[in-house]
């Protein structure tokens, strides 16, 4: 008989015994395996805190007490126990689930997340916040050993010690993030595990001396020193512990029995509590001890509701399937190799994302001269100006959305210092995990930092022969692409001049002025338009900045529309720069259409059903001109 089938709420874990939870959490690794299996998501995180979920909720009273994921792409247990389960088969499908923590769907989910390290402020925050309102209520943050690399974490912890704030926080510790964790934390963890003197029966041998007549007090107190000092011997410097927090553990976060106990005892426990658990990415799967990193981001496989999988492939046409293009990642990362076999100087920085961005296909060739510095973004760029400054010419391979966190760096260390770097910003644009990972703010929020230049290719030849000349510049460098397979050349490539752009298609009647991915979209536009008579020209940008003033003003002179397109957001955007730098020179500005990703976050989906549902396609472009174009003279933003 099925357990989980009956499981709907908390409420009805709750009413189980605890001696069939560990097969509740059977049947839902079962479960939770097949559907991401189908649709594709974050396995390895999920199935790694399966337990540890089923334990808070069994322990907690979690629609009153508070519970805040650290990244938040291991709540899909979370979700299939917060009445959640019948919908998890379209987890991160347009219109399903979001692939994390999200307030629209539930009461449970008390902040969007998707970046890592903020657990802890966004916890003791709410802690304080009860504190002063006289609520009792406890509350939970749950960080993974990669999470706590970042440094706003211990920041948080920093904090907390001067709040008086009643706070758990669950180290879960999988020695992994996206891939292997690195850094000195990982070996202080690795320290904390082999520390089983500290740990075991701990709690127990307290309960038991308590109740010695006479004597216990004192023995408990003497037994706490001696522990103290086993702490110092067995596990030296304890972090945790001088920070103000009690610290337990290494402890099995597979064990469901232990963890409710533990959890129990801990609810009741007032301050600052940090809770030590092992646990196994991946665990229960198939591939969890071969190939831990494969589960991180699952794709899909056929079925009969799937989304696309853009990891390198485009989609054929009907008829012979063509040979499947590169993905945008690899292109980069095969065009960086072939450079630093050439150049000595040259050197590769990541955050964490060897994997994402492709630098770990290239690690052999790269050798000692590859650096993942973990989730510290900031770390990441401000060591890439030190790098700079010691005559080598860094490749900072981040994620756009990511990018964010090392703003101040980029300011600081980078563009003031006018030091030389490539900023490598790969899922710029929209991506399928929602309004944390979208890359839509890069354009704006590095076009304003003077000694910056910004580029986009528009097929994978243009990104090869992008790369090679920002690697022989001066100054800050970002190059943008999607995480979409690269469409091949339409023409001759032009060489790469700062500031220059390219006329790819004549034409007097409207001039498309496009940027990265949207040339490709524009150039099938002008021929949708051609048939309906009317003649537009085409621009490759190729630079948000400086924008070729000179050659748009010339395609616009005899233009009844300016359209500017890019996939990004409008407001601050490569539109916006292309009207800034026209106005500065007092050129004439016809009718201008700018489209782009409107002024709001996007929500989830395909990035193949998003780029549809905003207006990012060839027909959807041409509809928008012709019946701009039939209108009075004036300006509009999608």
């Amino acid at each position: 008989m099925s357990i989980y089938e009956h499981i709907n709420s908390p409420e009805d874990l709750r009413r189980l015994r605890a001696e069939d939870l560990p097969a509740l959490a059977e049947e839902m690794r079962l479960d939770m395996i097949d559907a991401i299996t189908e649709t594709g998501g974050h396995m390895g995180s999920g199935l790694g805190v399966l337990e540890l979920t089923i334990a808070l909720h069994y322990v907690f009273d979690l629609s009153r007490d508070r519970l805040v994921f650290d990244v938040g792409h291991q709540c899909y247990p979370h979700k299939m126990l917060t009445g959640r389960k019948d919908r998890m088969r379209t987890m991160r499908m347009t219109d399903g689930l979001c692939g994390f923590p999200h307030p629209d769907e539930s009461d449970y989910d008390l902040f969007h997340t998707g970046h890592a390290g903020t657990s802890i402020s966004l916890a003791l925050g709410l802690a304080v916040a009860d504190k002063l309102a006289g609520n009792d209520r406890r509350t939970v943050a749950v960080i993974g050993d990669a999470g706590f690399g970042a440094g706003v974490a211990f920041e948080a912890m920093n904090h907390a010690s001067e709040t008086g704030a009643n706070l758990l926080v669950i180290l879960n510790d999988n020695e992994m993030s996206i891939s292997k964790t690195v850094g000195a934390m990982t070996r202080y963890f690795s320290r904390l595990r082999t520390g089983p003197l500290y740990t075991g029966a701990k709690r127990e041998l307290h309960e038991l001396i308590k109740h010695i007549p006479l004597v216990g007090e004192k023995m408990e107190r003497s037994l706490q020193e001696s522990l103290d000092v086993l702490r110092s011997t067995v596990a030296p410097g304890n972090v945790f512990q001088e920070l103000g927090f009690d610290y337990f553990g290494p402890m099995d976060g597979h064990d469901l029995p232990r963890l409710v106990h533990s959890l129990s005892d801990f609810k009741a426990r007032p301050g600052l509590t940090l809770l030590h658990l092992l646990t196994r990415k991946g665990a229960g799967h198939a591939d969890e001890h071969s190939d831990p990193s494969k589960l991180h981001g699952v794709k899909p496989t056929p079925a009969p509701v799937r989304k696309p999988d853009h990891s390198g492939e485009a989609d054929p046409p009907a008829g012979a399937k063509p040979p499947a293009r590169p993905a945008y990642t690899n292109v980069f990362a095969d065009a960086l190799a072939v450079l630093a076999g050439e150049r000595e100087d040259l050197v590769a920085v990541t955050a964490a994302m060897p994997d994402g961005t492709g630098l770990s296909r290239i690690a052999d060739q790269l050798g000692d001269r590859l650096y993942d510095v973990g989730i510290c973004e900031q770390h990441a760029v401000a060591f890439a100006g030190g790098l700079a400054k010691g005559a080598k010419h860094p490749v900072v391979a981040i994620y756009s959305t990511f990018l964010q966190r090392g703003y101040d760096m980029v300011f600081q260390e980078l563009a003031i210092q006018d030091a030389p770097c490539v900023l490598a910003m790969d899922r710029a644009g929209l991506v399928d995990d929602g309004a944390t990972h979208h890359g839509l703010f890069d354009i704006a929020y590095l076009r304003t930092l003077p000694n910056t230049t910004l580029l986009a290719p528009a097929s994978a030849e243009e990104l090869e022969v992008m790369l090679a000349w920002a690697c022989n510049q001066n100054g800050v460098v970002g190059i943008r692409y999607p995480r979409d397979a690269a469409p091949a050349a339409t023409g001759p490539m032009a060489p790469i001049e700062r500031g220059r752009a390219v006329t790819v298609r004549k034409g007097e009647d409207v001039a498309l002025v496009a940027y990265g991915t949207m040339v490709p979209v524009a150039e099938a536009a002008a021929a949708l338009l051609a048939e309906q008579g009317v003649e537009a020209a085409v621009v490759n940008a190729r630079f948000a900045k400086p924008v070729d003033g000179e050659t748009i003003a010339r395609v616009i002179g005899p233009a009844r529309l300016l359209v500017t397109l890019e996939e990004h957001s409008v407001r601050g955007g490569f539109g916006a720069a292309v009207l800034e730098e026209l106005a500065a020179r007092g050129t004439p500005i016809p009718a201008t259409l700018q489209i782009g990703v409107p002024d709001q976050f996007v929500e989830h989906g395909t990035r193949a059903d998003l780029i549809v549902r905003l207006g990012l396609t060839a027909p959807a472009v041409a509809a928008r001109i012709m019946q701009t174009i039939g209108t009075p003279v004036g300006a509009s933003a999608l």
